[in-house]
């Protein structure tokens, strides 16, 4: 126990600084040359400022955010209590009848912005705190969290995610608690955060490494009711329906592995790499259909992993995994899920060979780092190195998870075969003896 405390310590203290480091370097580029590479921390260089909230606020200002004049190809595509969560906001100034760049210079609008999301990093930081409190971690990796480029850009976004973020962190804390009332907070959470981005369901795989039937059944409850109660509060009620599924089938067209912009995809990733050769687009396309089979097909096997593995950070992090790699259009700021992976990780460190240790506290640096590298073309390749360094991280994780589930299944084996055989030699003896005392 110490051991782990002094290895926990160590690799703490590598992580703030470095990460301190890499903050500073990008506050020294952005501050001597405001409108330079170190911009692009943030989605198009602030050139769409806050518009994940302003963009929402324009939609539902009517009660109509699904047939709103305002709702874009692509937008509006999920179910309708993150929006019911800002409608309030939306009675603040007139913005159903605001272009995004008037939103802009609304002091209500400016102010309600502030308060959301600040609100909503007070809740995800409040969570993360209570994770780190749980396993007795230093409070100090809450700095390179805090400073990391997927906060910055987040923050800019003013995006839902950071609340749903919080709500999976508060799962992840109480979910396996022998509390019985802080199982229920968990199971609520969890519902919460899967009804304003769909993907974080997959968490509820947690479930059944420890076949906690009921709290699973109490989630599925309320996540229904947060489902569906919400359009009964809009315009049109539960005829908004057919038209949420189109907007979400127009969400998958638009973002598809050829449009860039900050995001976890493995085909976006292979498209990149792949242009850079003289190559067709048909061959491009027979490559990127292939890894998208891939992707799917490690999706599963995480999933599966995630059920039989009994190590609380690996079936965190296989499922992590799958929800930042899954969806169509995973933005940078999903990888706000990954925060409570960090923070076991370094409460765990005594669980895994110390080249695992180094090889993942490395790829959560290149995770986090804000510093933008840029490319000789002046493109940011921050994204596409983080890209990278997860999809390496997965791939080992699924390797090691394997290896794990083989062995153990070995082990067992081998212990049944063992424990059957002495119980046929005892049986043995005893019939042996039996037969004595019959003689004698």
């Amino acid at each position: 126990m110490k051991r782990n405390k002094e290895q926990s310590t160590i690799f703490t203290f590598i992580f703030v600084c470095i990460s301190c480091v890499l903050f500073l370097s990008f506050a020294e580029g952005i501050i001597r040359n405001p409108s330079g590479p170190q911009r692009l921390v943030f989605f198009r260089g602030m050139g769409d400022f806050f518009a994940d909230f302003f963009n929402v606020l324009r939609y539902i200002a009517g009660r109509d955010p699904y047939f709103d004049k305002n709702v874009r190809y692509g937008q509006m595509g999920g179910l309708p209590i993150g929006a019911l969560i800002l409608y309030p906001f939306s009675k603040l100034d007139n913005f159903s009848m605001m272009t995004l760049q008037e939103t802009w210079n609304s002091k209500m609008g400016l102010m309600s912005a502030f308060l959301f999301i600040g609100f909503s990093v007070f809740l995800l930081f409040s969570a993360l705190n209570k994770i780190i409190k749980k396993y007795s971690i230093s409070p100090a990796v809450l700095i390179s969290l805090v400073l990391s480029s997927v906060c910055l850009f987040s923050v800019e976004r003013g995006n839902s995610v950071i609340l749903s973020a919080a709500f999976i962190s508060i799962f992840i804390c109480y979910y396996d608690s022998d509390n019985k009332y802080e199982r229920i907070l968990a199971s609520i959470s969890l519902a919460f955060a899967a009804t304003m981005k769909i993907y974080p369901v997959l968490f509820g795989f947690l479930y059944f490494e420890k076949k906690q039937y009921r709290d699973i059944f109490v989630s599925a409850i309320i996540t229904i009711f947060l489902a569906f109660f919400p359009f009964l509060f809009f315009k049109r009620g539960f005829a908004n329906i057919p038209r949420m599924i189109e907007l979400v089938f127009q969400g998958r067209e638009m973002y598809n592995f050829t449009k860039s912009f900050p995001r976890f995809s493995v085909p976006h990733l292979i498209y990149k790499i792949l242009i850079t050769y003289n190559l067709s687009m048909e061959e491009i396309l027979k490559i990127v259909n292939l890894t998208r089979i891939i992707t799917v097909l490690f999706v599963f096997v995480s999933i599966i992993f995630s059920c039989l593995i009994h190590n609380k950070w690996q079936n965190i992090s296989l499922l992590s995994m799958v929800v930042l790699f899954f969806p169509v259009s995973s933005g940078l700021y999903c990888g706000l899920y990954l925060f409570p992976v960090i923070i076991i990780f370094f409460a765990t460190l005594d669980e895994r060979p110390e080249i695992f240790n180094i090889f993942t506290m490395i790829v959560f640096i290149i995770f986090i780092n804000p510093y933008q590298i840029m490319s000789k073309q002046g493109v940011s390749m921050n994204y596409i190195l983080v890209n990278i360094a997860l999809l390496t991280l997965w791939i080992v994780l699924l390797i090691y998870s394997g290896r794990q589930i083989i062995a153990s299944k070995i082990i067992f084996t081998i212990k049944a075969d063992v424990t059957g055989k002495i119980g046929v030699v005892k049986n043995l003896l005893f019939q042996n003896k039996r037969k004595i005392y019959n003689i004698k």
